[in-house]
């Protein structure tokens, strides 16, 4: 019976490097994206330029139509990225765009044309490299900035360009700089007659210098020629060691950091780009333009668009500040309620004891109640709570006096008849004004139920 359990799985044998906070920050990285509506073929182009950048680009990232530009910048800090390069298409033409992070500029290059890295190998014989050599970021060459300036009407500001393409690969650090893990090289080379940027990705291959190809073929420990069509091993190393028409060129020779001379070949891996410059603004694509090819601005015009620029940033600083209170308003809320909820809380886990204590609160006021009401004090009731004044029910009804009505006992004495009346009649100020007795002033209406046939109650 065949042994049963689980799939083995492969643990992580890799050391992991600890790089120092230095070298995250000098370190340029990047985010390649796509916005908006783009073909398939822009698509693979930027999982071209993904593997260009690797490793230093997010090569996993998986997009979406609600993510923007500020999403990108929000988070750039956290995984220090340095430039956002996206990538556009209309039905006129097709665009990257250079982003420096966190303030900009950016730079917007018109794509003349382009060539997928499918295409450029399908176009080779035999096709160079692997995955390993997208383990180390290549060795960027500039060509032809530093010449004259083009002839071109309204050329490109090539100190800027140059500048921002000079920051997308790291710089060569020559005293840890390796020669044996220059495994690939990104090339970018000005032409001033037509103002464009030629765009090359290459994969690089070294040798030993100075031996022929049929004594290097059998040198090398992998791959072994096979020799069983020849009579003499001198054959083989007189014809060239039967290579091939790529494999006949010839490497080009450069020194090597331990004083020999090496081989170097280039093969050429895509994608290919010409790009031409259009734009160039402030910001993170919503700045004021300091560059265009095609369009030219008067003074007024550079002033009202410098003065939208400048509204727009500072509404867009005013909703980060109001996003920023909204935040606060909902913490504090948050946490008075969390408040609120531990004394009710604390409240309830003591209520048993507090019940207890208002119980015999209640029975001694009670009983103290009702002792007075039993020694004829206070007038309160049983169940302690003061009686409400009626103004015909409690009271001693007096005699009926000679002209039919009834008088009742005033609390209070009248003075110079204005004693105020009881509720029976409403309050009101006697008519006499000297009608002033014990019984609170004859004089006013209130004072009397003016009947024509006595009421009993």
């Amino acid at each position: 019976m065949p042994k049963q359990g689980k799939k083995r799985k492969k643990k992580r044998t890799e050391k992991e490097v600890d790089i120092s906070e230095r070298e995250l920050r000098q370190t340029p990285r990047c985010f390649v994206v796509k916005r908006g509506e783009v073909g398939n073929n822009i698509k693979d182009l930027v999982h071209d330029f993904r593997e260009v950048m690797s490793p230093n680009c997010g090569k996993a990232l998986r997009e979406s139509r609600i993510n923007r530009l500020e999403d990108y910048a929000a988070v750039a800090g956290h995984f220090h990225v340095s430039h956002l390069i996206v990538f556009t298409q209309t039905k006129a033409a097709s665009y990257m765009k250079l982003v420096k992070l966190p303030q900009g500029p950016t730079l917007t290059f018109r794509l003349a044309s382009y060539s997928l890295a499918r295409d450029v190998r399908a176009a080779q014989k035999r096709p160079r490299g692997g995955s390993r050599d997208y383990s180390v970021a290549p060795l960027q060459v500039l060509n032809g900035f530093s010449g004259a300036a083009s002839a071109v009407a309204k050329a490109s500001p090539k100190e800027l360009m140059v500048e921002m393409l000079r920051g997308m690969l790291p710089a060569v650090d020559v005293p840890t700089y390796n020669q044996a893990e220059t495994r690939r090289t990104a090339l970018f080379s000005y032409d001033p007659v037509e103002d464009v940027v030629h765009f090359r990705h290459y994969h690089v291959t070294q040798g030993t210098a100075g031996i022929e190809r049929g004594v290097q073929r059998l040198l090398r420990v992998t791959r072994l020629p096979k020799l069983g069509s020849k009579a003499d091993i001198a054959d083989f190393v007189l014809n060239g060691g039967a290579a091939s028409e790529s494999e006949a060129e010839q490497a080009m020779e450069a020194p090597s950091a331990t004083g020999g001379r090496i081989g170097v070949r280039l093969s050429e891996t895509g994608p290919r780009l010409t790009l031409q410059l259009v734009k160039v603004e402030e910001g993170i694509c919503n700045g004021g333009v300091l560059y265009h090819r095609f369009q030219t601005k008067t003074p007024t015009q550079q002033q009202v668009l410098e003065a939208k620029a400048k509204q727009r940033k500072s509404l867009q600083k005013r909703n980060d500040m109001l996003e920023r209170n909204l935040v606060g308003a909902k913490a504090n809320k948050k946490r008075m309620e969390d408040k609120k909820a531990q004394r009710i809380k604390d409240h309830q886990g003591g209520g048993y004891e507090e019940e207890e204590d208002a119980g015999a609160v209640e029975t001694h006021v009670s009983h103290h109640v009702k002792a007075k009401a039993e020694g004829g004090g206070g007038g309160a009731s049983d169940t302690g709570k003061r009686k409400k004044f009626h103004p015909l029910f409690g009271k001693k009804a007096a005699k009926p006096a000679k002209d039919g009505t009834v008088e009742f006992q005033s609390t209070e004495k009248g003075k110079g008849g204005k004693g105020k009346g009881v509720k029976g009649g409403g309050k009101g100020k006697g008519g006499g004004g000297k009608g002033g007795g014990k019984k609170g002033g004859g004089g006013g209406w209130g004072d009397r139920c003016r009947s024509r046939s006595p009421r009993r109650y």
